[in-house]
């Protein structure tokens, strides 16, 4: 470092003369903040420049001491000129070249940032004037001096609201960790017109922002399997709007003010017309260039609409995500995809997401849907393609299988192979699940039921016949083909136990295995990592969260993270004691605390008649029966009670209803018979479930051929069946479907249900 004394360094300021010959538009700018370094690094003070500019142009550099008057006199043009000259020889004695490098840097960056802020700040701004400004900004290097983040938090705030969302509290949070340099890569993934301008929606927006949470906490680390994303497209939100111009299709932006009846009538009808729609040529053109740059890697093709994974509306499961295989020559590959993408258009005008706004008054909102396509997470297996590893974890485990589970240390379910199974009901297989704080404590009592209840079928990518299947895992290993992580997945059964591989290679026979993860929970850092993110994002957003999450064996990917709904908590009521006569059944598995009053309706399918019905079309038809009944009642007046798994993919284990058809109902009971050999899902974590929570619904699971159980079969089998006086025209459907009037067969008595979590212990009676 120079002194004042010495000569400038011709080397120095030649170079300051050079930055301001290239940039004369920030001179102004620039030499403001070379003086106000060297005044906070305390070579010279802002009045000493002042005092010797005055002084070199022959004038007083006295100052009035008086609050009244106005202390010195403004300088004119040839005095600003002079003080410029003045600071620049200061900065040329005490500056490095390197520094002066900085400083011009840091300069142009605030240009450009308060240019970017201005533009982004513009309602009516193009796409393509705001990815350009952003492009301009992010060009400049880094540079060791860094913008104070209260200068670009307003910045951040209009990119946020322009391209992701206008949901305050999430912007609130976003603010403090995406940076404008993550837009430059945002933007150059986004598909959509440049004179228009749209948002890449909630799903997307909420990984990004879990992504960048996480990847800024572990910046230096070395965690175990490092968090990522998958390579990611976004179709812009406003892109569906010229969807529907093109095709004619606007009429249809009335189909959420129809009867729930017409609408999910008219669905299959609306789905077949947009998959065959036009799409406009410019995005047909964006798409092919994207499939062109990954080449036949499967695809997933997932809603992300405005509305998705916003704060206290998590839309879980009710748009569609679309699986492309996308093998084939190009256009093959990109007809499938824009297939794809018009089944996730369709979506938004079906009746479960058209309901659920209703319920969550968001009906009137101009609903718009962006698309989020990204490269599938996995390996490939012989000719299949699926991630080792996927699941959904929580950071709060509201249903405890013992008393060493905490609720605040969070739960996940993991699976074999594509994320699917994770969060959706499915047949007479069970996800792993996962108490984080005590990850060996099973749900399952014995060897022989985890046997019984484990994972046997994965879902995967079939490369070869290009589309997605359901594989047995025997068949799977039979190819002899290497599997990522197969020693942590599956344990190999002899002799009564369960044991984990003892190396990386399969020696057993395929049919002794079975898919455990026991290994992956015992002997690596699976479970403490996933903890960990949850706290990190928990800690971040205030609140729970869920997050979605795939691993290939080298990185694990975050698929999706939102808030968690929550159950109101109440405090346990004791179980009261009351007449034998009076008690309607008893639980003593799987409790939340709760208390239903009042229930005037008890809507029972008998688990005997339903699995009698022959055909799929009628149990179809029950379910819907069910919604019918569901839609007629009063809310929250009566209780659902059903064979095995309500809202089952699988017809033969429960009625298939959907979220619009049990969406009033104040507790979903289902019932367990040991003839069946079926154990209803504790299903925390599935969409299903989480529809439960929003609603306020409880859910119980009931079996009453375990020992020490109550069910009153007289009772749901004898009285009287109301479902003709409520709904004439399904009086057909009065065998497999009945609707108990509680008032009407007790002398004006109804049903009272307490279910006590600490004690494990529910009873419904009459009351």
């Amino acid at each position: 470092m120079t002194t004042h004394d010495e000569e400038p360094a011709p080397s120095v300021a030649a170079r300051l003369d050079e930055h301001l010959r290239r940039h004369p538009r920030i001179s102004e700018r620039l030499h403001r903040e070379l003086l106000m370094e060297l005044h906070r690094r305390g070579f010279v003070t802002v009045d000493a420049v002042e005092d010797e500019t005055r002084r070199r142009a022959g004038e007083s550099a006295e100052v009035i001491d008086d609050p009244n008057q106005v202390q010195r006199d403004r300088l004119g043009e040839r005095e600003r000129e002079l003080m410029e000259q003045i600071i620049r020889e200061y900065a040329a004695r005490h500056f490095t070249i390197d520094e002066i490098d900085d400083l011009v840097n840091l300069t142009l960056k605030r240009e450009e940032v308060q240019s970017l802020e201005y533009v982004a700040a513009l309602a009516n701004v193009s796409f393509r004037e705001l990815a350009e400004k952003i492009h301009r900004f992010c060009e400049l290097p880094l540079g060791e001096k860094r913008l104070d983040p209260a200068e670009v938090m307003g910045t951040r705030v209009a990119l946020i609201r322009h391209l992701i969302s206008d949901q305050l509290e999430f912007i609130g949070i976003a603010k403090n960790h995406l940076r404008i340099r993550d837009f430059d890569d945002l933007t150059r993934r986004m598909i959509g017109s440049d004179s228009g301008m749209g948002r890449i929606g909630g799903k997307a927006g909420g990984m990004l922002l879990a992504y960048r949470i996480l990847a800024d906490a572990e910046e230096g680390q070395d965690p175990y399997l490092p968090v990522a994303i998958p390579e990611s497209y976004f179709l812009r939100s406003d892109v569906v709007e010229d969807f529907l111009h093109l095709n004619r299709l606007d009429q249809y932006q009335s189909q959420k003010y129809k009867p729930i009846e017409d609408v999910a009538r008219e669905y299959p009808l609306i789905r077949g017309v947009f998959r065959n729609g036009d799409f406009p040529l410019k995005i047909v053109h964006a798409l092919r260039e994207v499939l062109e740059r990954i080449g036949e890697h499967p695809l997933i093709v997932r809603s992300s609409s405005l509305l998705e994974d916003r704060f206290g509306t998590a839309f879980s499961g009710k748009y569609a995500s679309v699986y492309v295989a996308n093998q084939g020559t190009l256009e093959q590959r990109l007809r499938a995809l824009l297939g794809a993408i018009a089944e996730v258009y369709a979506s938004t005008l079906a009746p479960d997401p058209i309901l659920y706004r209703r319920e969550h008054n968001l009906i009137d909102y101009v609903e718009e849907m962006a698309v989020l396509i990204q490269k599938v997470v996995g390996v490939r297996v012989g000719d299949y393609l699926f991630p080792p590893v996927a699941g959904v974890a929580f950071s709060r485990n509201e249903y405890r299988w013992s008393p060493r589970i905490r609720r605040e240390d969070g739960m996940m379910r993991l699976v074999m192979g594509l994320g699917t199974r994770a969060v959706d009901r499915g047949g007479s297989e069970y996800p792993r699940m996962v108490a984080l704080g005590a990850p060996t404590v099973r749900p399952e009592s014995s060897v022989e039921e985890i046997v019984s209840r484990a994972q046997r079928t994965l879902d995967a990518i079939n490369l070869v016949s290009n589309r997605l299947e359901s594989v047995r895992l025997t068949e799977m290993l039979s190819t002899g083909a290497a599997a990522p992580m197969i020693d942590k997945v599956v344990s190999y059964y002899r002799d009564g136990e369960l044991y984990t591989l003892p190396g990386e290679q399969i020696t057993e026979d395929p049919s002794r295995l079975h898919i455990t993860f026991d290994k992956l929970i015992r002997s690596t850092p699976f479970v403490e990592r996933i903890r960990g993110m949850l706290a990190v994002l928990e800690k971040t957003y205030g609140m729970p969260v869920d997050l979605e999450f795939a691993t290939d064996g080298r990185n694990l990917y975050v698929l999706q993270c939102r808030t968690l709904s929550q159950a109101l908590s109440a405090d346990p009521v004791p179980i009261p004691a009351v007449p034998e006569t009076d008690v309607i059944f008893d639980a003593h598995r799987y409790i939340r605390t709760g208390c239903v009053n009042g229930i005037e309706y008890v809507v029972y399918v008998d688990p005997a008649v339903y699995d009698a019905v022959p055909s799929r079309e009628r149990r179809i038809e029950i379910a819907r029966v069910v919604g019918r009944v569901n839609r007629a009642l009063k809310p929250k007046s009566f209780v659902l009670v059903g064979p095995g798994r309500w809202g089952s993919n699988d017809l033969l284990l429960g009625v298939p209803v959907t979220y619009a058809d049990i969406n009033h109902c104040a507790v979903l009971i289902e019932v367990a018979r040991q003839k069946d050999g079926f154990a209803p899902e504790v299903s925390f974590g599935t969409h299903f479930f989480q529809d439960l929570i929003e609603e306020g619904i409880h859910y119980l699971p009931l079996y009453p051929d375990e020992p020490g159980n109550r069910f009153n079969q007289a009772f749901f089998n004898e009285t009287p069946n109301a479902l003709a006086s409520i709904l004439p025209a399904d009086a057909e459907f009065e065998r497999e479907v009945r609707v108990i009037h509680v008032p009407a067969c007790t002398d004006g008595r109804t049903l009272t249900l307490i279910m006590n979590g600490e004690e494990e212990e529910a009873l419904a009676f009459l009351a």
